[in-house]
């Protein structure tokens, strides 16, 4: 992200793949809350695209739908948002397509990073293409390793602070950073029952 020069524009694409023989789809706390799948789902795309752009989300604009009467509403957004720092970008989030993608694209002044799930060697992970000025890209592919990754920090923190009373935790894995994540959401859907309104987002 250091390489892209300053951040003209975001693109957040998510069309999930939610539906009966998904092993979530029958969770009946899903489905008994306002937001639905997208608030569940929405919270780890949110968190990503937080984490990679270094700024917190500062308004949102948004109109979401409730199409597939099989998924709790709603089951499709679309957001304009703009970050503190000035940047705008666009969320658009789906819980079940035919096609399902996940996406995120920075384009700067000086190159684009896009991150998208994919496959390589048979292993599921995040794809990460940087394409600079020169017009050249570079690929790099990372497997899932999330959950082992936030279990070894956790782990680490509780010996550490069984050792050390003033041990400081991995700051990501806060409740604040969770409760950060949510309120956009929030906002959005708080939006779009505005019809549009531009919303701010509660800080933390």
């Amino acid at each position: 992200m250091d390489d892209i020069g300053d951040m003209m524009n975001i693109q957040v694409i998510v069309e999930g793949s939610m539906n009966s023989s998904n092993p979530y789809f029958n969770s009946s706390w899903r489905r008994n809350f306002v937001g639905g799948f997208i608030l569940d789902m929405g919270v780890h795309f949110i968190a990503g695209l937080r984490m990679l752009v270094g700024s917190e989300v500062a308004t949102v604009s948004s109109i979401s739908r409730h199409v597939d009467t099989d998924l709790p509403p709603p089951d499709n957004i679309c957001s304009l948002f703009q970050l503190e720092n000035g940047c705008a970008g666009v969320l658009v989030f789906a819980v079940k397509s035919r096609s399902p993608k996940i996406l995120w694209r920075v384009d700067g002044t000086k190159g684009t990073v896009q991150i998208e799930r994919g496959v390589d060697g048979g292993k599921h992970g995040y794809q990460v293409l940087f394409s600079n000025e020169s017009g050249e890209c570079q690929k790099t592919f990372y497997p899932f390793c999330g959950v082992h990754e936030e279990l070894k920090a956790f782990v680490h923190d509780m010996v550490q602070a069984s050792k050390d009373g003033d041990h400081k935790a991995e700051p990501r894995s806060s409740y604040v950073e969770g409760a950060r994540d949510v309120a956009v959401l929030e906002a959005m859907l708080e939006s779009s029952a505005k019809q549009g309104a531009m919303v701010q987002v509660k800080k933390f």
